[in-house]
């Protein structure tokens, strides 16, 4: 038996055409690689979330030598994917990329455990 990988493209195939606005059925027992956003608590801030596949291949048949399995990284910390994954929305690269420097930049952003009050933000931010 032949354990071929999966491909790139359809491993991310759900995560863009999410991001591209389109309705794609949604597994709650299955992760899908991409980047996503969640909030740790009700109202908090959004923090970034990567899921991908990790695929362990013969360099030289090119078969899987261990069963495909997701890893997942969350707010800067390794993770269960099937943790995260009920929370999770589809995001852009560019959005994710945004979201991972955000707890520097404003200092609010980097207590995710409490809701954030936004309209405290905007009087104190010029």
């Amino acid at each position: 038996m032949i354990r071929q990988p999966t491909s790139k493209a359809a491993q991310y195939d759900f995560w863009r055409r999410t991001v591209a606005g389109e309705r794609v059925p949604r597994f709650e027992d299955g992760p899908e690689p991409g980047f996503y956003k969640r909030r740790m608590v009700r109202g908090g801030p959004f923090v970034p979330v990567e899921i991908w596949l990790v695929q362990e291949i013969d360099p030289i048949t090119g078969e899987l030598t261990a069963d495909e399995r997701f890893e997942a990284i969350c707010n800067g910390q390794l993770c269960d994917p099937m943790a995260v994954w009920t929370y999770c929305r589809a995001i852009s690269a560019e959005e994710y990329d945004a979201l991972t420097g955000v707890r520097e930049r404003i200092p609010d952003m980097a207590v995710i455990e409490a809701a954030l009050d936004l309209g405290r933000m905007a009087a104190i931010r010029p």
